[in-house]
Parts: structure tokens; C-alpha cells; sequence
């Protein structure tokens, strides 16, 4: 008895052990993960409701009309995605988005328009578009098919001619920026921030531990400045207009979730919406299933749902009408800016230019006469730093507060703007302008 006593303690012991090792274990992975749950983001969480305490509407200047929007995200068309409009919807509006630009991948060499979803859903005006796999999205909005075998310069001349859209994506990766036709580019892209170097197990684990009460922070955890995308940018602005967007490429992909069949069998589908299994339904699916949702999901775990990737990053059109085309038409004026809108809503911001009578003499994307501009003006619905930027450098900044000018006396370059948002005892960038390009005039 003695001998199976001790053996019994022994074995308790090593059991013990292995338990406590597992714990620490747990707590060595995710320690950092709960800190940011009880501590960091909760006081993220309360100094941004300070900020948004400090909204003051700014007066409005800039005579267009504001509308925010996401360009390049994808469904169920491409074949990475299952997103359907009963998800994209719900997402759009709660986000508060008037209009969304799709980029969904081509199913081959040709590529028909319209397709998936187009026209005005519930007041937000959608729009399909093609992502191909060389960095390139194009917007038709017209009857057309596409041949990819022509080459994408081919593609985006044509689009630009029969009076469509043509942006670079993905802009970490070359491209031949010196094609005369495309119109714009991403100077941000939560995919391409992605891939800076963040670890995916850090991720998954702060995603599982944080996701469903600060999704939100999760996102902005991703969050680093794009100085080489920017650089660029501004390099490129010196020889003609490159029009700069935001890109949230949401394909609500990253989870795993199962669904009923027809069949009654279930799909189990992961990450790059690729279908796990398909299997009859046992013990562990009935214990985890729940109704289903307005996609057919009865149990989902979910890392980019829509509304997430929606909230991050919106482009802000100054548009005279909620149309396609007079979209595209700003846009590619450049009358437009990004904006981290998890951070707080940029609705409101607006930079232009005055001239010696104090007249607006232009917006942001406007080329504008050095003799028509005597300051430039930002105004922001919160207190922020203000940084100019002329040609790719900062030339002045201001910080905390609502409204800025510059007499920039009449010199020629491309001006922008930089907001960024007190956060954690730093500034944090928020809004990035498209530039006022001032040209000087020439003699005939």
C-alpha cells in the first residue's frame, strides 16, 4: 500500500507540475494580450472619448459636398472571398459609408462588367470593380468585357478612354509608375501594413483574446507609417498628378465559420474563404452551433469581418452629386483625403487655399496659380498637429489646434497636409490630404 501511496503522490506531483508549466505557458503567450485587455486599451478607450468630447463642427468652406467611401474590397465574386451583400450591407451602413468601390479578382482572361453587385443599395452607392494580379484595379462603369491578355497597360488605357477609373494597388510592389493613364494610387493599405513585418501568432492571439470587445484596437495594433509608399508618392506628384487613396482590401477572409449544405451536411470553411471540410454534423458542431445568420453562418470566429476593415480607413470625396461618375471625376481632381476613422470621424476636414482677398481660390487636387494663392487653410472637427508638407517635406506644424493657415508668399510646389490626433502622450496620424498643387506662372 505504502509503495502505491507514494507512487500515486508522485504521479499527483508530476501532473501538478505539467499544469502549472501549461499555465505559464498560457500566461508567457498571452500575457501581453490581457495586459492590452484591462489596461491598455481600456485607457485608449477613454482618451479617445475625451477627443471625441472636443468635436467642434467646422465651418464649412469647401462648397462640395463630403461623402466617405471604401475603395477596394472584395465578395463573393473573387474567389478568396464569400462575402454577400447581407454582410457588406449592415457593415457599409453602420460604418456610415456612402459608397463602396469593389476590386474583386477577374475569373479569367475576360472579365465582363457589370457583375456581382452594382447600382444604389439602401442610399450607398456600390460600384464593381477588378483587382488584377500585377497591382492594378480598374472601375469600367460601363457595358464591357475586358481581355486581361492585352497587358494592364493596355487595360487601363482602355478603361481610362471610355471614361472609367484606373488606380495602383498593393504600391509596396513595382509598378510601372511612369504609364501616363492610371489615375491614382494607394498611399495606404491595411493588407500591405500587414506585411511589414508584423507575426501572425501575436496576432491571432491578441485577435482571440481582444476581438470581440476592441476589434478596433486590434486593427489599429497593425498601424505603421508607409514612408517609403509616401515618398514615392510625393516623388512621383513633381511630374504629374498621382492621386493618393486608402485601400482597406476587405474580404472578411480571415476567420473560420461553418454553414448547413442543402444536404444538411456542414461546410467548414478557414482563412482565404477555402473550404475546410464537409461533413455530417456530430456532437462538437451541435454543441457549438447557433442560429443561423443573415449569411447562413451557425458559428463563425472571426478576425477581418467587414465593419472592422470599413472603420479603419475611408477615402473622402468632395463631390458635387453621389454618382459614379462625378465620384470618379473628384476623385481623380484629387478633391479628396484618407482618414483613420477608428480613430475618430474625419466628416468635416477640409484644406484650400485663399488668395490676397481672402476668396478660396482652390481645394485639395486643384492646381492653382502662385499669383491666386496667398495662404492655405486646413480646419478639423478635433484639436490636432497640423504638419505641412511641400514636395515631400515638412515645411511647418502646429500642434492642438482646430484651425490652421500658411502664407506660403506666392511659392510654387505641392502642398499637403498631415492631421494627427493626440494618443498615448503621442501624435498620431489621422488624415492625409491629397496636395494643392501651386505652379507658377510661365511666359508666352
Amino acid at each position: 500500500m505504502k509503495t502505491i501511496k507514494k507512487i500515486v503522490r508522485i504521479f499527483s506531483r508530476i501532473i501538478l507540475g505539467l499544469l502549472i508549466l501549461i499555465f505559464i505557458g498560457f500566461l508567457i503567450l498571452t500575457g501581453s494580450s490581457w495586459k492590452r485587455h484591462f489596461i491598455t486599451y481600456p485607457r485608449f478607450e477613454k482618451q479617445r472619448a475625451d477627443l471625441w468630447k472636443k468635436y467642434k463642427k467646422p465651418s464649412k468652406v469647401i462648397p462640395l459636398k463630403e461623402y466617405k467611401g471604401i475603395l477596394h474590397a472584395h465578395t463573393y465574386w473573387s474567389h478568396d472571398s464569400r462575402g454577400i451583400i447581407e454582410e457588406i450591407l449592415p457593415a457599409a451602413k453602420h460604418a456610415k459609408l456612402d459608397f463602396l468601390f469593389f476590386s474583386d479578382h477577374p475569373h479569367g482572361k475576360l472579365d465582363s462588367f457589370p457583375r456581382s453587385y452594382h447600382g444604389i443599395y439602401d442610399g450607398i452607392l456600390i460600384e464593381p470593380g477588378t483587382e488584377s494580379s500585377d497591382g492594378c484595379m480598374v472601375c469600367p462603369m460601363d457595358s464591357v468585357v475586358l481581355d486581361w491578355s492585352k497587358g494592364q497597360d493596355s487595360i487601363i488605357k482602355e478603361v481610362v478612354d471610355m471614361g472609367g477609373l484606373a488606380l495602383y494597388v498593393h504600391t509596396e510592389k513595382p509598378h510601372n509608375w511612369d504609364n501616363p493613364d492610371y489615375h491614382a494610387m494607394e498611399i495606404y493599405n491595411i493588407h500591405t501594413d500587414m506585411l511589414d513585418g508584423e507575426k501572425l501568432a501575436p496576432l491571432i492571439i491578441n485577435f482571440t483574446v481582444n476581438g470581440k470587445k476592441f476589434r478596433h484596437w486590434c486593427f489599429r495594433e497593425l498601424y505603421d507609417e508607409q514612408t517609403e509608399i509616401l515618398a514615392n508618392w510625393d516623388s512621383l506628384n513633381k511630374k504629374r498628378k498621382i492621386v493618393g487613396m486608402a485601400a482597406v482590401d476587405a474580404h472578411n477572409n480571415q476567420n473560420i465559420r461553418a454553414r448547413y449544405l442543402d444536404d444538411r451536411r456542414v461546410e467548414w470553411v478557414g482563412p482565404n474563404a477555402e473550404t475546410i471540410s464537409v461533413k455530417k454534423p456530430g456532437i462538437f458542431e451541435k454543441l457549438l452551433f447557433g442560429k443561423p445568420d443573415a449569411a447562413g453562418w451557425v458559428f463563425k470566429f472571426d478576425v477581418d469581418t467587414y465593419f472592422a476593415s470599413f472603420n479603419y480607413v475611408n477615402t473622402h470625396i468632395f463631390s458635387d452629386t453621389l454618382t459614379n461618375k462625378a465620384l470618379k471625376n473628384h476623385l481623380v481632381n484629387g478633391n479628396a483625403f484618407i482618414a483613420f476613422e477608428n480613430l475618430a470621424n474625419a466628416t468635416g476636414f477640409q484644406f484650400y487655399s485663399t488668395d490676397s482677398d481672402n476668396h478660396i481660390s482652390g481645394i485639395l487636387g486643384d492646381s492653382v496659380q502662385n499669383s491666386s494663392v496667398s495662404a492655405l487653410h486646413a480646419a478639423s472637427p478635433f484639436p490636432v498637429e497640423f504638419k505641412l508638407i511641400r514636395d515631400g517635406k515638412v515645411i511647418d506644424k502646429v500642434e492642438n489646434v482646430y484651425n490652421y493657415e500658411y502664407n506660403i508668399h506666392s511659392e510654387p510646389g505641392n502642398y499637403r497636409i498631415v492631421a494627427s490626433l493626440m494618443l498615448d502622450k503621442k501624435w498620431t496620424t489621422w488624415v492625409q490630404t491629397n496636395p494643392i498643387y501651386v505652379f507658377e506662372e510661365t511666359n508666352k
